[in-house]
């Protein structure tokens, strides 16, 4: 579920900052105001539940193979 969730966050990080490109020009220094933040934060949040998910897997996987 972790890595699901982070790999998610992944890309809504990618699609905000995409979006904050592809804004138009009376609104695009307000999107980029939001989008932009909102982009680091998905990334942050994203990376630590894929990198939380693999390690928790790989610490699950060598307590089933050891026992």
């Amino acid at each position: 579920m972790k890595l699901l969730s982070g790999t998610i966050l992944l890309l809504a990080a990618e699609q905000s900052f995409a979006h904050a490109q592809l804004a138009q020009f009376p609104n695009h220094d307000d999107a980029t105001a939001v989008l932009i933040p909102a982009s680091v934060v998905f990334l942050a949040l994203g990376s630590i539940l894929v990198i939380w998910g693999l390690l928790s897997e790989v610490r699950d996987k060598s307590k089933v193979s050891a026992g």
